[in-house]
């Protein structure tokens, strides 16, 4: 996976949505082209095996393909959020959660959405969103719906220190 930017806004049609925390996040460039709002959220997503260093320093969201996710938070300290796609599926980590993502009906985590996940994530939490408080993420592509349940493995309720720089 290549770094990329992904921008979010906040309850805006377009073709990649997730619902997460009673809000609906359109990831990307939403269609028309009409004038568009600021996005809520801008962030920097990058695979674990980037091979820019500065990149991965710059990271807000990292996606790996095994591991742990939270170990990838404490390799990469200025990152919110992690995501590991392993044998046991799509683990994510975030503001001392860390879960498991669960499709609701059977299958597995694909690694495209699990970045997708984590990304919403992400904005969810920036705009102030507690880990604790989700259950469910939806995502929505084209007519294709996809939901995951999080099966918490740990929840670590104190922070980690040096915090991390909010992206608005």
């Amino acid at each position: 996976m290549m770094a990329r930017l992904v921008r979010v806004w906040d309850d805006l049609p377009g073709p990649v949505r997730v619902l997460i925390g009673g809000r609906t996040l359109t990831l990307r460039r939403p269609p028309g082209g009409g004038p568009v709002p600021p996005p809520c959220d801008e962030h920097l997503v990058v695979g674990h095996g980037e091979p820019s260093r500065a990149w991965r320093a710059c990271a807000d969201v990292i996606v790996g393909r095994a591991g742990d996710p939270a170990r990838l938070l404490a390799a990469h300290p200025g990152c919110l959020v992690a995501v590991a796609v392993t044998a046991r599926g799509c683990l994510v980590a975030a503001g001392g959660l860390e879960a498991r993502l669960d499709p609701v009906l059977g299958g597995e985590c694909a690694a495209g959405d699990a970045a997708l996940y984590a990304s919403a994530l992400h904005a969810w939490l920036v705009a102030g969103g507690r880990p604790g408080a989700l259950t469910r993420l939806t995502l929505v592509r084209g007519n294709t719906v996809t939901v995951v349940g999080l099966t918490r493995l740990r929840d670590r309720r104190a922070a980690r220190p040096g915090g991390r720089r909010a992206a608005l």
